[in-house]
């Protein structure tokens, strides 16, 4: 009797996708990590864990005019403001109320920074101060100084201040003879005279007269000798306007403050005439810049992009240009001498140089700024000996330096997250999860990194935990990461008093493997119909929708699950359910996948209001023939 042996089943192999970080967008997706999301993973952030999950979504708060050129927070006595530049109007904002404070400004993209319980803004074309009630010219207050002091009425006194590149107005002030009624000024081509005191007594105009040119006040009483010997008496405010010297300051958008330990000293750049140089105010007087104060850094032509500090230096970034070191150091010093404070500029190595003066930020160990090679951070071993600029951004550079008017870009911190927003994308640093280390970031670290559409930010804010950014057309928005609910995912709806959210759109998120040949692309694989699937998150609603790609085609749909858990807070009677289980979701694909060289598993939810979260995925897979 003749016999028959079974023959064996085929053996299956196991590919395990799982402990994930974040996104590659810079590697071919044959040779992307296992751990890593290839070319067209978009929407994901991770989760306490370091798991992909779905981003959460935006909405929009107010309307105010177009664009929004800037979203500024600060502090006053104590009390946290907001203010927005939106085209032509500054507004004082509350998350539900607008209220105009001033109109017809420039309408370009400028900052603000607050000093001494004051918010001040420049637009690029104004200087504004913010007092937590009303806005105005911070040039009607500008400080008055006085130029020269010990004067006798023949002029020659003692020069004391500079003058006052935000104020027409100086002061000179005298010590009268009892006798002479002619004093000079210690200029000439005279304005106006503002005022005259005698003895801090102000005298009326009929008492003087002046000579615009020769710079002299002439009075039809002679000034009395003062009480106390050889003390000035006389003081004489007058008006001379130097063309240019107030659009110096108003022209600059970049700001930030330093002055060594005691932080008193505002920075200013930006001034589209001048870019190469930056103006200084004095100690704790932002409403004064001396004429003298200002600093032309390195050669010609590169512009200053932005600030960031660096131990305790300031380190000064300029735009690329090959022919001159890009990134400066300044210090603080006090004369010994003179007592007088100083600020010294030295270059630094040659590093990469900013594009983007509304991309610079600070992580919790470096600060970082956008270059056109991608996003640098300044490290140093030794402040006084080596400074460098590293890559921090490889893993999404080669989408990130392909996007137009990389100027355009803005960033902000926001709960250990780098969010840097261009062309309604953003690239997300993530600095919650452990750095990675690549050869192609010149042996140093880089962050893990994620990738967002349909985010048309152009300035953004955090406040307290939340994300606020303005559009180009008018509107401030939040993300929704105040909402607990399935609410909170989709973008572009609004919040109705009665807390859901309407007219969102629905947030795409997707999750691509890479094109995994399994260790052998010369042999065809076949994945088989049991044993493969996807764990993901449980959530009051959710689904997922599974493709697989190989080199034969762009991708079909194997498996398509709703995996709802019940929620009384998102009870939903259309797809009303009982279960309960909060435990991970362990989708399998149940389809078979024949004779394929390369796979890539693409694990999917486009629906609007769902959550949707990643934990692992298993591949399991018979080997065939070889590739002929």
């Amino acid at each position: 009797m003749a016999t028959y042996k079974i023959p064996d089943s085929p053996k299956k192999y196991k590919t395990e996708y799982s402990r994930f970080k974040g996104v590659d967008l810079s590697s071919n997706p044959t040779q992307v990590d296992s751990a890593r999301g290839a070319m067209g993973t978009v929407n994901l952030i991770s989760d306490s864990g370091g798991f992909p999950e779905k981003r959460k979504g935006w909405r929009v708060l107010l309307n105010v005019e177009k664009p929004v050129n800037g979203l500024y927070r600060g502090i006053i006595k104590g009390k946290e403001y907001f203010l927005v530049h939106g085209g032509t109007r500054l507004y004082k904002w509350t998350e539900n109320t607008l209220t105009e404070l001033k109109s017809g400004l420039t309408n370009k993209q400028g900052t603000s920074f607050t000093l001494n319980d004051k918010m001040y803004v420049l637009t690029g074309g104004e200087y504004l101060v913010f007092d937590g009630d009303t806005a105005k010219d911070a040039t009607a207050d500008a400080y008055v100084p006085t130029t020269t002091i010990a004067n006798r009425p023949t002029g020659g006194g003692t020069s004391f201040e500079n003058v006052n590149l935000l104020s027409d107005k100086r002061k000179n002030e005298f010590c009268a003879d009892g006798s002479a009624t002619t004093y000079q000024l210690d200029t000439t081509d005279i304005a106006s005279i503002a005022e005259v005191k005698v003895d801090d007594k102000v005298w009326e105009s009929s008492k003087y007269t002046l000579d615009k040119t020769k710079g002299q006040v002439k009075f039809t009483t002679a000034p009395p000798k003062p009480a106390i010997t050889g003390k000035d008496n006389v003081v004489i405010t007058f008006v001379k306007p130097v063309e240019g010297y107030k659009e110096k300051i108003t022209k600059c958008t970049i700001a930030a403050i330093y002055g060594g330990k005691s932080q008193d000293r505002v920075f200013l750049a930006g001034n589209p005439d001048e870019q190469d140089k930056d103006w200084r105010c004095e100690s704790n007087n932002p409403l004064y810049f001396s004429d003298l104060s200002y600093t032309k850094v390195g050669a010609d032509g590169a512009a200053i992009v932005g600030y960031t500090a660096i131990s305790d230096s300031q380190a000064i970034v300029k735009s690329d240009d090959r022919s001159e070191t890009t990134i400066y150091f300044r210090g603080y010093s006090i004369n010994d001498n003179t007592s007088a404070v100083q600020f010294p500029v030295r270059r630094a190595t040659a590093g990469a140089g900013a594009v983007a003066k509304h991309a610079f930020a600070y992580l919790p160990e470096e600060p970082v700024f956008l270059s056109r090679t991608g996003v640098f951070a300044l490290t140093s071993s030794n402040i006084t000996a080596l400074q460098v600029a590293r890559n921090r951004s490889y893993y999404v550079d080669a989408a990130l330096t392909k996007e137009a008017h990389l100027e355009n870009a803005c960033a902000v911190v926001w709960n250990g997250y780098y969010v840097l927003a261009i062309n309604g994308h953003c690239y997300v640093m993530d600095t919650n999860q452990n750095v990675a280390y690549k050869p192609q970031s010149y042996g140093d670290y880089v962050y893990e990194c994620y990738y967002w559409n349909n985010f048309p930010a152009v300035r953004m804010m955090e406040s307290r935990g939340n994300l606020y950014f303005g559009t180009s057309d008018g509107r401030i928005c939040k993300l929704n990461t105040d909402i607990d609910t399935m609410q909170a995912y989709s973008d572009g709806g609004t919040l109705g008093e009665d807390g859901r959210i309407t007219g969102g759109t629905a947030i795409s998120a997707e999750w691509h493997t890479k094109a995994d040949d399994d260790g052998d692309f010369m042999t065809y694989k076949t994945m088989v119909k049991r044993g493969s699937g996807v764990m993901m998150k449980p959530y009051a609603r959710s689904s997922v929708k599974v493709f697989a790609r190989t080199e034969r085609d762009f991708g079909r749909q194997i498996r398509e699950q709703l995996i709802d858990i019940f929620s009384w807070e998102d009870i939903d009677f259309t797809r009303f359910t009982f279960f309960s289980n909060d435990a991970p979701q362990v989708v399998p694909f149940n389809s078979k996948v024949k004779k394929y060289k390369t796979m890539q598993l693409i694990i999917k939810n486009d629906t609007l209001n769902e959550a949707f979260g990643i934990f692992g995925i298993i591949k399991r897979y018979t080997i065939g023939t070889s590739v002929r």
